[in-house]
This record gives structure tokens, sequence and C-alpha cells, in this order.
């Protein structure tokens, strides 16, 4: 028995009457009615075609849309590439430090492409980047968490929209409540003078205790102070050069930013405990030797450092919870602000690229200072004291202090 394939055939498509540039295919009955296509030149000037499923005012507007962001100069080419492609071939093309690098393909592989890999890169919507924040808070993830994952995102869909891949960048459509907030990070552990002083006396080594010092009394990152070398030193003048930084492969490598670039005054004591340290190793000599390294020579690892700080706070005896490395650099500028010293001090203390960052993470400390420098609690406390009543009653010559009367309207 011969088997006939049966070949169905489309309606042709028919322009909509007073709609140029949108098409339709007529239905039984010839009713005009979705799904409706759109005519349209891409970047290249190729004529393509776009199916709309929805009403005739959803075709319109994006015909105006395709139609607008051509005439701006905007890439317009469709794409049927999955997340996963454009992602690897955006990565490619990154040209950053090492440790950025690390971070963007971390946040692929553990949660960007899991969750987005296989879907077209022109159906991810903002509803599907919300749907992805709501996920990984459902995983208990920290809002830090979350928004590293997020960068490499947005970087990722930028590029897209700007290449014409897709119209718009979902992630600039998110809501402010739809992003995921910091407010679950780890409190900074601002230690006290005393504390200070026992970490440093407890310290095991002649380097150790010079590192946690100095990074005390400068407020530098471990990658920062581990990076420095016998030619970042003006011994004379107790000043350190913050030039480059330890990689977490042993090599140094180029700040982050150029404001993190520096140079920053120390205690002359200090810088006489380094020069000890220095000579001791034989290295003063050597300009391109490290200040903190191994015994061949080499730089210290991250894990060598935390095992000798660890133990130094267990010989202390400080009080919970322990502090981390970078709560040195906390409890250095929290002594700044103690001190009345400026945003702008601070700022290019720590090598903040702006003086807003420096206000946004220690807004507490200066909270606290302010509070400390104001007298409002002292003249309040005069007016219910005796002889403040006394000399704020009526007819003693003062005007009495009253709330202003109730609005009648």
């Amino acid at each position: 028995m011969a088997v006939v394939e049966a070949v169905v055939r489309l309606p042709r498509r028919r322009p909509v009457p007073r709609h140029p540039g949108i098409y339709h295919r007529p239905r039984p009955g010839g009713k005009v009615g979705p799904p409706y296509e759109l005519c349209y030149l891409d970047s290249t000037g190729r004529r393509r075609w776009e199916v709309v499923h929805g009403s005739l005012e959803d075709a319109e507007a994006r015909r105006s849309e395709l139609r607008l962001r051509r005439r701006r100069g905007e890439r317009v080419q469709p794409s049927r590439q999955t997340f996963t492609e454009h992602a690897a071939e955006w990565l490619d093309r990154q040209d950053a430090r090492p440790r950025t690098l690390e971070l963007y393909r971390w946040a692929l592989a553990q949660h960007l492409v899991p969750y987005f890999g296989r879907r077209r890169l022109d159906q991810i919507t903002v509803d599907d980047v919300a749907a992805y924040i709501a996920h990984m808070r459902r995983k208990n993830l920290k809002g830090w968490t979350i928004t590293s994952s997020l960068r490499p995102l947005s970087m990722i869909l930028s590029q897209a929209a700007r290449k014409g891949r897709i119209p718009v960048n979902p992630m600039s459509q998110l809501e402010r409540g739809e992003r995921p907030k910091h407010d679950d990070e780890r409190p900074k552990r601002i230690l006290t003078l005393e504390e200070m002083q026992a970490i440093v006396a407890s310290t095991e080594t002649l380097q150790m205790r010079c590192l946690f010092e100095l990074m005390l009394a400068t407020g530098v990152r471990i990658g920062e102070a581990l990076g420095l070398t016998v030619a970042d030193l003006d011994i004379d003048k107790a000043i350190i050069r913050v030039e480059c930084q330890l990689g977490r492969d042993g090599d140094r490598t180029p700040l982050k930013t150029d404001e993190s670039r520096r140079a920053i005054d120390i205690p002359p004591r200090l810088m006489r405990r380094i020069r000890a340290l220095l000579l001791q190793r034989g290295a003063l000599t050597t300009p391109d030797a490290l200040v903190f390294a191994s015994r061949n020579g080499t730089g210290l690892e991250r894990k060598v450092v935390r095992a000798a700080f660890t133990r130094a706070i267990n010989a202390s005896r400080i009080s919970a919870p322990a502090p981390t490395l970078h709560d040195l650099r906390h409890s250095h500028a929290s002594m700044l602000i103690a001190l009345d010293y400026s945003v702008v001090d601070v700022q290019h203390r720590l090598g903040h690229r702006k003086p807003d960052t420096t206000l946004r993470v220690y807004t507490h400390q200066w909270k606290y200072r302010d509070a400390q420098k104001s007298r409002i609690g002292v003249h309040i406390g005069d007016l219910f004291a005796d002889t403040g009543r006394n000399a704020l009653r009526p007819g003693a010559g003062q005007p009495r202090l009253a709330l202003p009367p109730a609005s009648t309207e």
C-alpha cells in the first residue's frame, strides 16, 4: 500500500490593510488575526522576517522599535545562539586580571551555565533574570555571592544587546526589590587598641609580626602587603609604595585600580624592624626581593599567613568573634576615623577609587565618631536639670521652649 505524504502549505502572506510592513496569513473566512509577521532590514541590509505572537499593536510596537534601533546605528541582527555559546565567546575576549577571570569562570561554571545554558539568548527576559535571583536566594546564598554571579551575566547580556542579538539588556529592567540585598554580610570585627597589641605581641616570628603590624598601621590588603619588594621601601623616610600585589599564583600582578597605587607613611619603629628582617635574610640590597617571603625567597601563600594569624589570635585570647585578615584593614580605618581624619585622608590611605566607597563601607564608624563629638545630649540634659528649668521658666528673661502648635487645617 502506497504511503502518500500530504504537504501542508500555509496560506500566502497578505499585507495588513493600513499597517505597512506588517503581514498576516489569512484564516478561514478571511479574518485578520495573530500571529503577525514583520518585514525589516537588518544591520547588513538583508531582508528579515520576524513572527509576533501578540496583538496588532504589539506588532506595530516591535516594528517601530526595530526601525528606531537601525536609525540609531545599533546592530539589528537576529540570533539563534544559546547562552552557553555566547558566554564562551564573551569570555574568550576578556582582558582582565587573573583573579577577575577566575571569578567569571566560577560564576559561569557554578551558576549561570547550569541555569541559562541551553536557552536561546534572545529568549532570556527580565522575568527570567528575576527568577534566577530568587532561585539563588532559595539556595541560601549570600547577597554578595549572588551579585558576583550577576556581574558577568550583565556584561554578557549588555554585549549581546550592543551587537543586536537581543533588543535590550534584561538586567537594566530589574526593579529595585528584585535585586539582591547585601544586609546578610558578616559584620566587621573592629579590634580595640589592646587587642591589636595583643595579636602583634603573640605572633611567633619576626616576619609575621612585621606583616600584621604593617596591615594594622597602613590598612593595606593582604595581597598588597605580600607584593611589596625592597624597591618599594623608602627606609630613611619610613614610606612604602604600593605598586603591585601578589597574586594567588605567586606572581606580582598589577593592582585593581590606579587609585590603589599609593605611598603610605608608616611608624619609623616598624620600618626599623622591617629593615632588621631584611638584614637577617640578606635581602636588604636586592631591590626585587619580596619583603615577606618563604625560605626559598618566593611569595608567602595566603593559607600560611592565615594559619599564623589564627595561632596569634588563639595565643592572645581575644574575645569572639575571631577577626579575619581583612578586619585588620577595617580596624585601621576605624582608627583613622576615631583620630578625626577626613574622608579623603582615609580614602587615599586605603586606596579606594571614590570617597563614596569609603563613606559607604565605614558609615557606622563615622556615625559613632559624630555621636562622640556631639553636644546635643549635654544640652538636652541641661534643659531637664534644675538649673536648666530655672533658667528657662517664664519671666526669667528666656523664652519658653515648646513644640509648635498643631495645625488646624
